[in-house]
């Protein structure tokens, strides 16, 4: 089994309520060249790292068990390498903000890089792709839900997930020009193209002539932990 199809297989085990024990071996227990040539195309990075992201999250929610209203629980949680990948301890936050992020910051909104990425870091990583953010799922309420992601279809998937996210995380009030969005957005609008390049989205999305003087406020995120939030229909 290619690690695409593996990190696919481990999300199904998760969702289906079976075991786990023998897919997370298998990731252990790759080589770092098989995983650089399983990986080798941007597709099958993206894909892969996803659908690893969201199998490794719900299984350490379910081991250890953080209260996510208490920060410092969720910094220690999300920060913590507990994912042997081909020999190296990975977290989540090396997942979501190294690779996937390119090796972005997590505490800097999106507008800066870490100065220094490992070798392993620098031959895995993706370009950003700010549709990445309504793909990854937390484990927190107000986290989109989790699908399954493959490298054939990637780009649709992406934004079908983005699309679904907007709908239902962005509210318009057209009369008082006001755009209501998850916090989602705030945390991360460097990647979006800070301010200007959030409106771009939502008035591309909502039909809204981007003339307009539009004010933007972020709901406040809902971190209840909410496991098993899979999308309808998979």
């Amino acid at each position: 089994m290619n690690s695409v199809a593996l990190a696919e297989a481990l999300l199904s085990a998760v969702k289906n309520g079976r075991a786990t024990d023998s897919f997370i071996e298998q990731l252990h227990q790759l080589s770092v060249i098989q995983l650089q040539r399983d990986l080798e195309k941007t597709e099958h990075r993206k894909a892969f790292w996803i659908n690893l992201y969201n199998a490794s999250t719900q299984i350490l929610l379910e081991q250890y068990q953080p209260d996510f209203s208490d920060r410092l629980q969720r910094i220690r949680f999300f920060s913590q390498r507990k994912i042997n990948l081909a020999g190296h301890l990975l977290s989540l936050n090396n997942m979501e903000h190294g690779i996937l992020r390119h090796s972005a910051t997590w505490w800097s909104m999106g507008y800066f890089k870490k100065p220094i990425a490992d070798r392993f870091e620098r031959s895995l990583r993706v370009p950003l792709d700010y549709r990445i953010h309504f793909a990854l799922n937390c484990g927190a309420g107000s986290c989109p839900a989790i699908s399954f992601y493959s490298a054939d279809k990637i780009n649709d998937e992406l934004e079908n997930a983005m699309q679904a996210f907007l709908d239902q995380e962005v509210t318009i009030n057209e009369q008082k020009n006001l755009i209501t969005a998850s916090a989602l957005f705030n945390w991360y609008r460097g990647d979006f193209g800070g301010r200007q390049g959030l409106i771009r989205l939502f008035c591309r999305h909502f039909s809204i002539p981007e003339n307009k003087q539009i004010k933007i406020t972020f709901r406040t995120y809902n971190w209840t932990v909410h496991l098993r939030k899979f999308k309808d229909g998979i």
